[in-house]
């Protein structure tokens, strides 16, 4: 039972962190249709078999893993009685003067146990604070990769009003169909639709600009899914919105526009999708350079864009570009 709920919980931790930007996209295999929370992810399940190896040649037995096990519980309970403040003051809007108490006594508890483990690092309780630590980093270094990025585009992109005032001026050619631009930001012009302008010189009738957006709650309701602007000169703004227990579908996206009277044939509609070769060799000092190699590594080995986001494969073009962070 420990060993299936843990593996659940894994299941389930990691693909909230992809939701909220501290893990590079893993592949997420559905396992029901009924229900959403039933998945699998090959990676994290390799990771957890190699890791479970590891640990008996290691350790050998069983019980020269209570150290470990015990930093871990107490380590737990203390974080989970930090985070229940904050539900107080958050949801629940209770004053400082009384959450605070309540957190000084749990903490009081749990702070006493995990002191008490400390004492058993050497015994192998460095074990869980090494694997927490590795996990820290590889989570920050592509949070803050991540963030570099979005400087890097923003740094390049062009405001949206002054190319829309140059696809007025210069009137090129308007193929039959949709095209749907996926973009960070619908605030600025997505590069791979700078380098698809700049080079075919054509646009679509009608032109998309989608961005995924992480909600704060688990789930979102169809209803307050996207938020869907007219612009000029058949462009559009899109953003759709899924919960840090959702995985993205823009199919699903497209379907919910239909509904709202926004008809988009899926045969007819061509994705465009930025493909970004990283080059560590930029001067930024927001990030050291072994951070920035390892948030390369993690981005050339994160799950294509295409699968994660339920595009069907034979509709997508994708634009590469070289970014220097």
């Amino acid at each position: 039972i420990a060993s299936q709920a843990m593996i659940s919980g894994v299941y389930s931790l990691t693909q909230q962190a992809i939701q909220l930007g501290f893990s590079p996209r893993l592949h997420i295999v559905h396992t029901s249709q009924e229900a959403k929370g039933q998945i699998y992810m090959p990676e994290v399940n390799y990771a957890m078999m190699m890791a479970c190896i590891a640990l008996v040649l290691v350790f050998k037995e069983s019980s020269n893993l209570a150290a470990a096990y015990g930093i871990a519980v107490t380590a737990t309970m203390a974080i989970t009685s930090v985070l229940y403040y904050f539900v107080l003051r958050t949801n629940f809007s209770w004053s400082l003067a009384r959450a605070l108490p309540l957190l000084l006594l749990f903490l009081f508890f749990d702070l006493i146990y995990l002191g008490s483990n400390l004492i058993k690092i050497p015994d192998g309780g460095w074990f869980t604070l090494a694997v927490a630590t590795a996990i820290l980093v590889l989570m920050v270094t592509w949070r803050d990769g991540r963030a570099l990025l979005r400087d890097q585009f923003a740094d390049q992109q062009l405001p949206l009003d002054l190319f829309l005032s140059e696809v007025n001026r210069k009137k090129p050619h308007r193929v039959q169909g949709t095209a749907v631009f996926l973009t960070i930001s619908t605030q600025g012009t997505p590069i791979p639709l700078l380098h698809h302008f700049k080079h075919n010189k054509v646009l679509h009738e009608r032109v998309i600009l989608l961005s995924i957006a992480p909600a704060d709650s688990p789930k979102v309701k169809n209803t307050e899914r996207i938020e869907f602007a007219e612009l000029s000169e058949g462009f559009y703004t899109l953003v759709a919105r899924f919960g840090f227990m959702e995985t993205p579908n823009v199919p699903k996206v497209m379907e919910i526009l239909a509904q709202k009277g926004v008809e988009i044939n899926m045969m007819d509609t061509t994705f465009f999708l930025g493909r970004e070769t990283l080059l560590t060799s930029g001067s930024s000092k927001k990030m050291a350079q072994w951070r920035k190699y390892l948030f390369a590594v993690l981005a050339k080995n994160a799950w294509n864009a295409t699968t994660f986001f339920g595009i069907p494969p034979g509709r997508v073009v994708e634009i590469g570009s070289q970014v220097v962070i």
